[in-house]
């Protein structure tokens, strides 16, 4: 029996309220956890920590999720602040710039879901757009697909959807400015946003996605594809 490959999920801090006192807890959206475990991963939750432990979470994992949530410090990327941006969570950029480059450096599968696209792009040099002009980001309930996207032919995406064109569930105010170098472009949608990126090098897994294939796995082949073969990626790994 094959060894299930332990993949790590990256996390936030949020206060809750226990008994009138305000406590920070760990955070992840559990539709990662459920993932992971339905297609036969063991799922491990990352917390927020530095970079000494990012070294130790990348010996630990046989791949990481990097997850959504706030927006990446654009200090990361040498800007300054818009008048748009959103929440930013300094101690967590610097938990996942590090475990980025140590993954890539070890050849960890890794798989980023919208800020897991940001934060992938910037560990690697990339820059982001702040805030997108047009509204490109659903209202609509996250696992509901509500646009399309238009896949590059010779990409690892396409082998994995087998088709030019998907419905996703991207949410999101933020985009990829400039790329990183190591990386290229999977797939954009209809107003030529960045939908997914993944390694220039095609015997390294990395894959960004704008969209949130943990959401859709039950109801959409296509996506249940695409974590089953990070899941193999892993296994290789492991």
């Amino acid at each position: 029996m094959k060894k299930k490959p332990i993949i790590g999920i990256t996390s936030s801090i949020m206060d809750i309220e226990i008994k009138g006192e305000i406590n920070p807890a760990v955070h992840t959206n559990h539709q990662y956890v459920k993932s992971v475990t339905e297609i036969g991963g063991i799922p491990i939750v990352i917390p927020v920590s530095n970079e000494d432990m990012a070294k130790e979470y990348v010996n630990l994992c046989d791949g990481i999720i990097f997850t959504s949530g706030e927006d990446v410090d654009p200090s990361r990327y040498n800007q300054d602040p818009s008048d748009e941006l959103q929440k930013i969570n300094f101690a967590r950029d610097e938990t996942e710039l590090p475990l980025v480059k140590y993954a890539v450096d070890k050849k960890i599968p890794i798989m980023g879901t919208c800020r897991g696209l940001a934060i992938i792009n910037v560990a690697l040099g990339g820059t982001m757009k702040q805030h997108l002009e047009s509204e490109h980001h659903q209202e609509a309930y996250r696992k509901l697909p509500t646009h399309e996207i238009n896949i590059e032919e010779d990409s690892q995406l396409f082998h994995l959807f087998g088709e030019k064109k998907a419905m996703v569930n991207s949410k999101h105010h933020q985009a990829v400015d400039q790329l990183a170098d190591s990386l290229t472009v999977a797939a954009t949608s209809e107003d030529n946003v960045i939908e997914a990126v993944e390694a220039k090098k095609k015997n390294q897994f990395i894959l960004g996605l704008q969209f949130h294939p943990e959401e859709l796995f039950a109801v959409d082949t296509k996506m249940l594809n695409l974590l089953m073969r990070f899941r193999e990626a892993c296994e290789k790994k492991g």
